[in-house]
């Protein structure tokens, strides 16, 4: 009787020839992606008309600038006179809403009309970008401003004793694992991280302060009697901090406080950057959308869900 040929060669051959193929169409859709976005970004752009207002859109968590930052940059550079963004996004983490307020205040700098409607919510790390705007509209049912920073760590110690399951550190300096799942803070650690969250929300505050302060200074001297200008940053400052507390505002609520200017809709949002723009007539809206392509692609990448999660420290601007 024959033994069986040896099968292990066979079946590992036919794996490596779904992993080549595999490889292969995974190759494939990248570069049919690449090729694709390039083509219809390119016919995407706007008619670089000046009267053109460049609508740019922040829709959800704000938890990364580069591509907002530069489509930003681009209506800078570019012919048209005003950027309208349209905010629906409960906040997201510090860095990438401080690096889109400061592209903006460029963009400002440079003579460029730039104005902010709020939809549903435009709270945190949307309130921040708001506040850089040469005006912000919204609606009275929008939640927004919710001026503070929150910072989460989950605490597993009690759980992990109870299963037997311990973890042993080995680390440079006292910090260096604050904030670890697998046991309780220190009282020192919490001190310390106390302090990052105040050194950031002072951050927030002075950000508000800068970019509204004739609005503030125009409000607190109708209830004051004093001129405008004679309202110090102290005073401001103090105002503001009496609802920088993390509460979120309606827009009316907001409106009437002078966390924003207008209420009105998406609709009111263009006719008041025309104005500001000094568009005559109807004035024509690009959408500046980010390439659909490129998400795609991103969602494609192996392992895309380990660039796409938040670990670490994050502190937070959101509304609830």
């Amino acid at each position: 009787m024959k033994p069986n040929p040896p099968t292990a060669p066979t079946n590992r051959s036919f794996v490596y020839l779904l992993l080549g193929l595999g490889l292969f169409f995974v190759i494939s859709l990248i570069v049919v992606a690449v090729c694709a976005e390039k083509i219809i970004g390119h016919a995407g752009q706007g008619s670089g008309d000046s009267d053109q207002i460049t609508l740019i859109e922040i829709d959800g968590p704000i938890y990364e600038s580069d591509d907002l930052v530069r489509r930003i940059k681009e209506f800078r550079l570019g012919s048209s006179k005003a950027l309208l963004l349209r905010l629906n996004s409960p906040g997201g983490a510090v860095a990438p809403s401080q690096e889109i307020y400061s592209e903006i205040l460029k963009a400002r700098a440079d003579k460029k009309i730039v104005v902010a409607s709020m939809s549903s919510v435009a709270a945190s790390g949307a309130y921040y970008i708001a506040a850089a705007t040469d005006k912000i509209i919204a609606d009275p049912g929008t939640l927004t401003a919710s001026i503070g920073v929150i910072a989460e760590f989950p605490d597993a110690s009690s759980f992990l004793e109870k299963v037997g399951l311990k973890f042993q550190t080995i680390k440079s300096g006292k910090f260096k694992d604050t904030g670890s799942f697998s046991r309780t803070m220190t009282p020192q650690e919490r001190d310390y991280l106390q302090s990052t969250i105040n050194d950031v929300f002072g951050q927030f505050l002075q950000s508000v302060l800068d970019s509204r302060r004739k609005v503030f200074q125009a409000k607190l001297a109708k209830t004051s009697g004093q001129k405008s200008d004679k309202i110090t940053d102290a005073q401001i400052r103090e105002y503001i901090l009496q609802y920088a507390d993390g509460r979120v505002l309606t827009g009316r609520k907001a409106c009437e406080l002078g966390f924003i200017d207008e209420l009105g809709n998406y609709e009111d949002a263009v006719d008041a950057t025309a104005k500001l723009a000094g568009i005559k007539g109807t004035p024509e809206v690009y959408l500046d959308a980010p390439p659909k392509f490129r998400q795609l692609l991103n969602n494609l990448t192996p392992f895309s869900f380990l660039s796409q999660s938040h670990l670490g420290l994050e502190l937070d601007y959101k509304a609830f």
